[in-house]
């Protein structure tokens, strides 16, 4: 289902736009993959035009609760944080679990006074007015459960849901991952979904690739997507094997339209297949004069 405006569209576009040229830039100048997802994935949490940071789906009692991940495939260290209230930059607050944390995933509440402990800079910025005045048109609609069971039912790129992410080569052939997201409308609190647990929704390992899901969590974590890839990979599957098998793997639990990914591989190999109405994606290689961008699927030609 399509239910982006035109003007959502743009923006949506000009935000990918903007962090694959960012991010880009840095990787250009000799940066590491691990700092380019970061900056790329910061980049839409800033933006607001995706359901990330600024732009988050909110729970059902009207908060923002951030779920977000990024990894190093040279370590294969993990920093993550999920349903962390009111949080924008959750990337790189969960950067920071990778850096000043002897853990890989801290939740909640607790997850943010952490940060707050340790002198991380946690941006925490109202709800803009037309997230909150969506929140109550979509409150007055339906109940909780009614309202969870019809955005599960849901596919395809919309103003309802999509976790960011982004996956990197650098020169130095390192990969890495970073994913965030604000879930989906209603949510209840607390509910975490599959983007900050490794293996359901991200992966990364020098050797082999790095991946990220999005879609609808409920589906990605009990069909175990990003691990199935994950092991294709390591197996020897090329990226564009590795990636349509795990797609079919879970349309064949679940039916269609319930995941995308995007993913690179050790030899700089990408591709981003999806199975839902459409999915924002976007690549730029050092042979590019500028980032390719695309969000529904007869783009691809």
């Amino acid at each position: 289902m399509r239910s982006m405006s035109p003007a959502a569209e743009v923006a949506y576009r000009e935000g990918l736009i903007h962090a694959l040229e960012t991010a880009g830039d840095l990787l250009a100048r000799g940066g590491t993959a691990l700092d380019g997802v970061t900056l790329a994935v910061g980049a839409m949490e800033q933006s607001g035009a995706f359901n990330a940071g600024r732009g988050s789906a909110l729970s059902f009692e009207g908060q923002i609760e951030a779920d977000a991940a990024v990894m190093d495939g040279d370590s294969l260290e993990v920093g993550a944080v999920a349903a962390v209230p009111d949080v924008t930059n959750g990337v790189h607050v969960a950067r920071d679990v990778m850096t000043k944390s002897i853990h890989c995933l801290l939740a909640g509440e607790a997850a943010k006074k952490w940060a707050i402990r340790n002198g991380i800079d946690v941006e925490c910025n109202p709800v803009p007015r037309e997230r909150k005045a969506q929140w109550a048109r979509m409150l007055k609609k339906s109940d909780p459960q009614s309202a969870m069971e019809r955005l599960l039912s849901m596919s395809g790129t919309h103003d309802l849901g999509d976790t960011v992410g982004a996956v990197a080569r650098d020169g130095e052939g390192r990969l890495a991952v970073a994913v965030s997201t604000g879930g989906i409308w209603l949510k209840s609190g607390g509910r975490v979904g599959d983007s900050p647990l490794i293996g359901s929704g991200f992966w990364a390992d020098s050797r082999f690739g790095a991946v990220c899901a999005t879609g609808t969590g409920e589906f990605i974590m009990r069909g175990m997507l990003v691990s199935r890839v994950a092991l294709a990979m390591e197996s020897g599957q090329s990226v564009e094997a590795a990636t349509l098998q795990g797609l079919e793997h879970l349309n064949a639990q679940f039916g269609p339209g319930k995941a995308g990914l995007i993913a690179i591989g050790a030899d700089g190999s990408f591709c981003t297949p999806f199975d839902t109405a459409g999915m924002g994606r976007g690549w730029y290689t050092h042979e590019m004069m500028a980032p390719e961008v695309r969000v529904w699927p007869e783009e691809d030609g």
